[in-house]
């Protein structure tokens, strides 16, 4: 029996692995004859639209991919498309710029007598590509096939097909298309302040963005007091999001044309994350797009879109403020988890009094000892934070060997293998802690069998070192969930595993099955493969050392719960 639970294990875990990086979960590819949100129709415009590099700088191929979209939104809207110019709008080194922003409006066909004046959902993207600059030696110029064709060309294609169903549409849609936001926001800032009645009864905003050339698309920022807008965002399909990364872009030097937005509007700012080699350089071209990847902004949009354009409820363009915030996150194939303040606090209340009822009941039982428990959950800090700081150390290494500039928690760019070094240390570091969790547990059980009569001694030291190291991690995770509650608000990427391996505990010694223990360890690692994954792309090489201790940490969880689960009943 115990060869079938290490062979479905380890099944479990591949499988889990497989669907946190979307390899039969993530949404396939739409042809062009599709009747639905098409990647490849998009990859149809961004084609036109990355044809040259057109920033700030190249006012003739602006004006190309202007004209462009000003022709495609032309023929979808039935002319509705206005040009806004803007003259001397910003200066580049000395010199001053014009620009010019695409505007469209779409209105409702159904009338509602209690709401005469409709509300909108408004869809942002800039046309502009970025302007030179900088990367090792090399000067480069962006194509902006994905930053922002992705955007338009999402745009394009959503609102291509909410109006195959405009018949039943409540509310109406407004398109902005916006110049220069790569310098200065300069095309958001001018219609904000020159045109601002194009924002008149806009209950909704989506930006689009885009941060590299592939990966999931996140939704990773919000206005506060978002609670209903995350209402809305259930409704997407393979949704992808962490309002902690709401928290960590606040404290960024990054913006986007959501930045004067999110204050006023209810919104949501979307945006894929990987490869940051490619992000404002050369490398953002025609030849390197990721179907994958536009189909993902397809894939939540069309949902969202068409609940907003044709649910009564929205009919209000103050339908979607409110005065309370969500914290929300999601895990791979399970969904959206979305709780209120308040249930988050009572969530992290009823976590930390389940691990005091199996603490306790653990000490009366005579499986554990404070003390022990006590002295692993230090060590384990201590050892997380020497992984921590070596990570950062290979990460500088690298960077002085590649000549890229190492920035210590921050954007390292240059590093053309990057990826193999962020899946390298994940390796590494998961098979030395194996090794270390196999050793000490055979010390342990060495040590109790040497001076024992019994000859199970050595069982029940290795189970008496599996406990110890479970109960320490979980008492770790348990004061850095508290700390990061107290700090920030948010701690769910500590406090999920704590509350599955607790639950799981809890509820094996309750009805003896040990199956909760499996499913203890697939939850935490379809969050940790995705967590971990998008953490890394986001902070680059400089947070290098943020994988080895998360990895650290969720190992000396995962790895007594998989003991337990696959070891003798007798043993434990």
């Amino acid at each position: 029996m115990r060869k079938y639970r290490i062979l479905i294990l380890s099944v479990a875990v591949v499988l889990a692995a497989l669907a946190a990086y979307g390899v039969f979960t993530a949404p396939r590819v739409k042809p062009s004859d599709s009747d639905h949100f098409s990647a490849e129709r998009v990859a149809a415009d961004i084609k036109v639209i990355s044809r040259k590099p057109h920033s700030v700088i190249h006012p003739v191929e602006r004006a190309e991919v202007r004209n462009y979209l000003y022709d495609r939104l032309t023929a979808l809207t039935d002319s509705s498309a206005v040009l806004y110019p803007y003259e001397n709008a910003v200066e580049y080194e000395g010199k001053s710029i014009d620009i010019a922003n695409i505007y469209a409006q779409v209105d409702p066909v159904i009338d509602d007598p209690d709401h005469p004046d409709p509300s909108y959902l408004m869809l942002i993207a800039h046309y502009d590509s970025r302007y030179p600059q900088k990367v090792l030696d090399k000067t480069v110029l962006s194509y902006g096939a994905a930053d922002d064709g992705y955007g338009c060309g999402v745009a394009l294609e959503s609102l291509k097909q909410a109006l195959r169903y405009r018949r039943v549409w409540r509310q109406g849609v407004k398109i902005l298309f916006t110049d220069s936001e790569e310098w200065k926001l300069a095309g958001i800032n001018s219609a904000l302040e020159h045109n601002p009645e194009i924002f008149d009864d806009v209950g909704l905003i989506i930006n689009l963005e885009s941060r590299g050339n592939k990966g999931p698309v996140l939704l990773f920022e919000t206005g506060k007091n978002n609670s209903k807008v995350f209402s809305l965002y259930k409704k997407a399909k393979a949704p992808y999001t962490y309002t902690f990364t709401s928290v960590v872009y606040e404290h960024m030097p990054n913006f986007t044309d959501f930045t004067p937005l999110k204050n006023k509007y209810p919104g949501m700012n979307f945006s894929n994350l990987d490869d940051i080699n490619h992000y404002h350089t050369d490398l953002d071209n025609y030849d390197n797009i990721s179907l994958h990847t536009i189909q993902h902004f397809g894939a939540q949009l069309e949902p969202i879109i068409e609940e907003y354009l044709t649910n009564h409820e929205y009919r209000d363009p103050k339908a979607l403020v409110s005065d309370k915030s969500s914290v929300a996150f999601t895990i791979p194939a399970i969904g959206l988890l979305s709780f209120s303040k308040g249930g988050y606090l009572l969530a992290n209340s009823i976590v930390l009094a389940l691990f005091c009822l199996i603490f306790v009941f653990a000490v009366i039982s005579g499986r554990i000892r404070p003390i022990k428990v006590l002295i692993a959950s230090a060590k384990l800090f201590l050892w997380a934070i020497v992984a921590f700081g070596i990570g950062e150390l290979i990460a500088w290494l690298i960077c002085l060997i590649t000549g890229a500039k190492f920035s210590f928690m921050g954007i390292v760019r240059g590093v053309q293998f990057d990826e193999w070094v962020m899946i390298g240390t994940a390796v590494i570091t998961a098979l030395i802690v194996l090794f270390c969790f196999i050793t000490g547990r055979k010390r342990s059980a060495d040590r109790i069998s040497a001076t024992a009569i019994r000859k199970s001694a050595a069982a029940s030291g290795a189970t008496k070192y599996s406990y110890n190291l479970l109960y320490g991690s979980m008492l770790l995770l348990l004061l850095l969930s508290a700390i990061l509650l107290l700090i920030i608000g948010e701690n769910f990427f500590f406090v999920l595993p704590l509350a599955l391996a607790a639950a799981s505990m809890f509820l094996w010694r309750v009805t003896t099955w040990r199956g909760w223990l499996l499913v203890a360890i697939v939850i935490t690692l379809l969050h940790a493969f995705s967590f971990l994954y998008i953490v890394i792309i986001a902070l680059t090489m400089g947070a290098l050392g943020v994988l080895p201790f998360f990895i650290l940490i969720y190992l000396a969880l995962l790895l007594p719960l998989a003991d337990f689960y696959t070891r003798k009943e007798k043993t434990i």
